[in-house]
């Protein structure tokens, strides 16, 4: 059985020296003569009889296996190197007696009872009509090779099955966020036509204490639902945008856009749903173009917003920034918390990572750790990067960078 992992290369070379030691040399020149010649070769090479009894054995073969010459002559050598073969042995006596030669592998013992991984070359030489055929090998030890190939393969193998499961999850996630949207939208839908109607009655009930203080009742509790539903949509999108990734498929529409136009809006946004918050906004200049797609951008934006107004002090405003910095622009958001260890730092990119130990300040405590996985994939996706700069109890600075088209 001819065995993959030997090098077509190296194979072709130890055939050729096998047949000069095994055919050409013999045919030319006595037995005794080429057992003196072969003694001093490299490589581990061997003769023995049909019986497998050692007929010669060379120091290429006593470093190999660890047994001098003059302690294996006569004996039988599978029996000494306890040979274990990956096929049947009468196959390969098989082969040698119609084909000449044989080549493989098979598990022998080294001296010590070290068990090697051996690769063999196999000639059967007829030396004449009046001596016996004899076998000439030449072994060489692939214990190390293989069990490096062996390891290859198998972290092949099990890299092949994280990325199918990874996949097969992705496609669950997607499945099972697209169900949850539907419903949601639909909730949605319900509760602002009903804080519709409810607008409209507030507005006839004029002097009726009772009545205005139960419709503004009402009011509040369907603001709070709104609320709700609005996270839970956060949510699924996050899981939605979570399959995308991991299936190469969250694709960005770029466009030529302005980011402080961009900025703004999510300021904007913020300064709506926290209007007891500070966010201060600073920008060292008045247009800063780029590609990219806006809405992803805002995306990102709004998650370093909320984060910040999240994990900071209540009466703690939050600074958002834009500058350039040579050939990009850079958006950076501070906030005044806890801030975040240098372990920590690592960590909050990856999925599903969230800062267990730090105080919610604005009672938003639902999360999947995932805004900022996406968020780094998104800015990476459109040419950017993103980074933390933080020192505990001192506050925490998260910025991303997106190429100006003006520098290029």
């Amino acid at each position: 059985m001819r065995d993959a992992l030997v090098n077509p290369k190296h194979v072709d070379d130890y055939g050729r020296g096998v047949r000069r030691y095994g055919r050409q040399v013999f045919a030319s020149q006595n037995l005794q003569e080429q057992i003196d010649r072969m003694a001093q070769a490299h490589n581990a090479i061997i003769i023995r009889h049909l019986d497998d009894r050692i007929l010669a054995w060379n120091q290429g073969a006593a470093a190999l296996y660890g047994w001098s010459e003059g302690e294996v002559q006569g004996k039988k050598i599978h029996t000494l190197l306890r040979t274990e073969f990956q096929e049947v042995r009468e196959s390969i006596e098989l082969v040698l007696c119609k084909e000449g030669q044989w080549e493989g592998q098979f598990t022998q013992t080294h001296r010590t009872g070290r068990c090697m991984i051996v690769a063999s070359r196999q000639v059967l030489v007829h030396m004449g009509p009046h001596q016996a055929a004899v076998i000439v090998e030449m072994n060489r030890d692939e214990t190390e090779r293989a069990f490096l190939v062996r390891e290859h393969i198998e972290a092949a193998v099990r890299e092949a099955a994280l990325q199918e499961t990874a996949q097969q999850m992705s496609a669950f996630v997607g499945m099972v966020s697209h169900e949850l949207r539907t419903p949601l939208t639909s909730i949605k839908g319900h509760l602002q036509l009903a804080q519709l109607h409810l607008t409209r009655l507030q507005l006839r009930v004029i002097g009726e204490e009772g009545m205005k203080q139960a419709l503004t009742t009402i009011q509040y509790s369907l603001d709070r639902a709104d609320r709700q539903i609005n996270v839970q949509n956060r949510l699924v999108n996050d899981l939605i945008d979570l399959s995308r990734i991991q299936t190469d498929q969250l694709n960005v529409q770029q466009t030529q856009c302005d980011l402080v136009q961009i900025v703004q809006e999510a300021l904007e946004d913020q300064r709506i749903l926290m209007p007891s918050r500070l966010i201060r906004w600073t920008s060292l200049i008045i247009q800063a173009p780029v590609l990219a797609d806006e809405d992803r951008i805002g995306q990102v934006i709004n998650n370093y917003i909320s984060n910040a107004l999240k994990y900071s002090p209540v009466d703690a405003p939050v600074d958002v920034r834009l500058e350039q910095e040579k050939a990009m622009i850079r958006v950076s958001v501070r906030d005044e918390g806890s801030g975040i260890s240098e372990t920590e730092q690592q960590l909050i990119w990856k999925r599903f990572y969230r800062v267990e130990e730090h105080e919610n300040k604005n009672g938003s405590g639902v999360s999947l750790g995932l805004g900022l996985y996406i968020s780094r994939a998104l800015i990476e996706q459109q040419g950017g990067h993103v980074g933390v700069e933080s020192v505990p109890t001192c506050g925490s600075t998260f910025w991303f960078t997106l190429p100006s088209i003006s520098s290029e």
